[in-house]
């Protein structure tokens, strides 16, 4: 009588595919470390309205902001650098928390709604009504390190534009550099963005400016 096999080969093959499937995934944290989580950032806001500005009368038209067009890095979610004149980087390791041009669409926003010269502002994608819209294109926002001081830059060519006729009722570029509080090479990113954060504050207050007296015009 032939012996009894206990173990076919396919059974045995089987088995070991099992086995190693089990390994794997037991010491898959040594094999495949996660990414260290990114930092992000968002952007800081102190933007401080004149109380003393008078109140928008009745009829002024409500106005939209749209989100600015950019491109590249600039259009990214990266913190831009520039290490050498008109050559960007990014920072490796942190991100905004959204891309940077909605970030700077709400920081407007917020600012010019607490405008007491300006009537309704509202969003592009809010769907409501408008009569003016702000529209924009960002061709800068970076540190700027190519430069002495380290700096901030942020560039701004805006135009408001009637709705209804598509008329350009004015345009203006806007031109902001904010030297970093640490310019020492090599600084923390918490400076950086704290620069960010009052370039972002001081074009809004020239923006809520113009605005305003394009406005009163109207």
């Amino acid at each position: 009588m032939k012996p009894c096999r206990l173990f076919r080969p396919g059974i045995l093959k089987a088995a070991g595919t099992a086995a190693l499937v089990l390994a794997l995934t037991a010491c898959s944290v040594s094999l495949f470390p996660e990414k260290q989580p990114q930092r992000q950032f968002s952007l800081p806001y102190h933007f401080q309205a004149d109380s003393s500005s008078p109140l928008a009368q009745g009829g002024v038209p409500v106005l939209r902001i749209d989100r600015p067009r950019a491109s590249g890095l600039i259009g990214s979610k990266r913190i831009v650098l520039e290490t050498r004149p008109n050559e960007l980087a990014a920072y490796g390791s942190v991100r905004w928390v959204t891309e940077a041009p909605e970030l700077l669409r709400d920081h407007l926003l917020r600012a010019l709604r607490e405008d007491p010269r300006i009537g309704t502002v509202v969003s592009d994608d809010s769907g409501a009504a408008s009569q003016i819209t702000l529209n924009s294109s960002m061709l800068e926002f970076q540190e700027d390190r190519a430069g002495d001081p380290r700096r901030v830059r942020l560039f701004l060519q805006a135009q408001l534009v009637e709705n209804g006729s598509r008329a350009v009722l004015a345009t203006r570029d806007f031109r902001i550099n904010i030297p970093l509080q640490s310019d020492v090479t090599g600084g923390s990113i918490e400076d950086a963005v704290t620069a960010f954060g009052r370039a972002a504050d001081r074009l809004s207050a020239e923006v809520a400016d113009w605005v305003a007296g394009v406005l009163e015009n109207y």
